[in-house]
This record gives structure tokens, C-alpha cells and sequence, in this order.
């Protein structure tokens, strides 16, 4: 049980750990600035429309930097500043994109800025000045430079619900974990010096009796005697002549098929828990076999 109680926490922390990571890994940023582009080639297109131009080309659009973005179009054309602020809002909104930028409107001769704004959040009435004043038909080119801080907004739920059930699940495992070593301890206190624990089992020497749980096996003086040899050593090769000697010969008793016999019974007996057996190892011995003994 505690090994599949191990291998359980290993597989989900795992997996927890690779979700985490996937979530900020670095293909979102190439995710996100495709969803810029896409939204400011809708700006632009708009934009156009706005001049009742629908033939003419919005060029593809660049990514000069991280976080700044280019459009750029075929011909000349006027941009009123209340379209312009109205258009771009939308369309970031309908990408889902942070609504925490600045909009440079470049005179593509001058290189001047003819028009800027900044948004912080939702746009407030009367918030951007000059709304009013139209720029003229001109050469112009539009740059969008989100803000950094704002940049990941677009992943924080998907990276906070990874986080959060991470940490969450951290809590689980570590309260699990406290309560299965306190069972363990509690179980080991109730267990007198006498007395050995083999796996789910309590075996009593001197009481020549095996208990699981409210379960109580009782064991001859021979099958007693074997036992404790085993469990004396759990996990290790005991030669038939050592169980010979010490269980009949030492007590002046010759045994033939006996030991094979009080072996099959004794495995009957300790067939109460699936964990502990006595293995037959061919022409050698035995060995009491003990997967999980409830030492930590």
C-alpha cells in the first residue's frame, strides 16, 4: 500500500508540474503576438473602410520589438481619431487582448508622431484628448506597444488554475501523507515487545498466535517456533537444515517430512495477508518474503 500510495504522489505531482509549465511555456508568447497581428489587420481593414477604400492593401503586419506592433497600408489615408480609438478597442477586446497599451499614429515621412494615446484599462468617457481634430490624407503608419506587465494577462487563469490546483494538491498529499505515518506510529504503539509485526500481521511468540485486525490465528508450538526463525530473519534465506536443527533435531527428535508439512500450513495461516509468504527457494530453504512491513 505504500508503495502504490508513492507511486500515486510521484504521477500526479508529475503531471501537475508538466501542466504548470506548458501553461507558461514559451509558445504562448508566439500564440499571443499572432493574436495582435490578427486583431490589428481587422484595424486596419476597418480603417480603410472608414475612407471608403476597399481595394486597396493593408501590408502584413510587424512585430518590431517584443510588444510592438506595426500596421502599415498601401495607400494614403485620413484617420479620425475617434474611429481609430473606437476600432482598436473592439478589436483587441474580441481577441481577448490586455486593454493596457499605447497607439502611435507616425507620420511615415516625418517619422513624427502625429497622434498618440494610452489606455489603461477600460476607456473612460472623455479619458483621450483630441478626438476631435481629424488627421488629413497622409502616409501614415499605426504602432501598438502593450505594456509589459500586461503582456501574460491573456494566460493568467489558465496559469493561476494550474498553480492553485498545484498547491492544493501539495496540501492533500502532505495532510494524507501525516495521517497514514500517525496511523502507522499508533499501530506500531499498540504493538508490546513481545510482539512482531510482519506486514498487516501481529504474531505473538509466546502466545503462539497470529491477529489481523480482530482476526486471531492460532499457531502450534512447531509452526510458532518456525515462524520466529523466519521472522528473525524476513527477506532472507533460511536453510532446511537450520530449521532442522533448531525446530526438532536441538529436541532430540529426527523429522523427515515433517518441515514441509508445518511449512504448508504455517503459509496457510499467513495467507491472511497477501504481502507476507514463505517462498520455497529449491534445494536451498525458505525465506519469509515481506513486501511492506510498515517500517516508515
Amino acid at each position: 500500500m505504500k508503495n502504490k500510495f508513492k507511486i500515486l504522489v510521484t504521477v500526479v505531482i508529475l503531471l501537475m508540474s508538466i501542466m504548470t509549465i506548458h501553461s507558461f511555456s514559451p509558445k504562448e508568447d508566439l500564440f499571443y503576438a499572432e493574436k495582435i497581428k490578427v486583431a490589428l489587420r481587422a484595424v486596419g481593414n476597418k480603417l480603410l473602410l472608414k475612407n471608403n477604400d476597399s481595394t486597396s492593401l493593408v501590408l502584413p503586419i510587424k512585430e518590431i520589438s517584443d510588444y510592438k506592433f506595426e500596421l502599415s497600408f498601401q495607400q494614403e489615408l485620413a484617420i479620425d481619431p475617434e474611429d481609430l480609438v473606437a476600432i482598436i478597442d473592439v478589436e483587441l477586446k474580441k481577441a481577448s487582448l490586455p486593454d493596457n497599451y499605447i497607439t502611435e499614429v507616425i507620420h511615415c515621412n516625418t517619422k513624427e508622431v502625429s497622434y498618440s494615446y494610452e489606455i489603461l484599462g477600460p476607456i473612460k468617457e472623455n479619458e483621450i484628448s483630441c478626438l476631435g481634430r481629424k488627421l488629413p490624407t497622409n502616409c501614415y503608419t499605426i504602432q501598438i506597444i502593450m505594456l509589459k506587465e500586461e503582456t501574460h494577462s491573456l494566460y493568467n487563469t489558465m496559469g493561476n488554475m494550474y498553480t492553485f490546483s498545484l498547491l492544493v494538491l501539495l496540501i492533500i498529499l502532505i495532510i494524507s501523507s501525516t495521517l497514514l505515518q500517525k496511523k502507522r506510529r499508533e499501530k506500531k504503539s499498540i504493538v508490546s515487545s513481545n510482539q512482531i509485526v510482519l506486514g498487516t500481521l501481529i504474531f505473538s511468540p509466546d502466545q503462539q498466535r497470529l491477529n489481523k485486525d480482530q482476526t486471531e490465528i492460532s499457531l502450534t508450538a512447531k509452526e510458532s517456533e518456525l515462524l520466529a526463525i523466519f521472522a528473525q530473519r524476513p527477506n532472507q534465506i533460511v536453510k532446511r537444515e537450520q530449521l532442522i536443527k533448531q525446530v526438532w533435531e536441538d529436541n532430540g527428535v529426527v523429522v523427515g517430512r515433517s518441515l514441509d508439512m508445518f511449512i504448508s500450513k504455517l503459509r496457510k495461516k499467513l495467507g491472511k495477508d497477501s504481502e507476507v509468504k514463505i517462498v520455497n527457494v529449491h534445494g536451498v530453504g525458505y525465506r519469509l518474503e515481506i513486501i511492506n512491513n510498515g517500517n516508515s
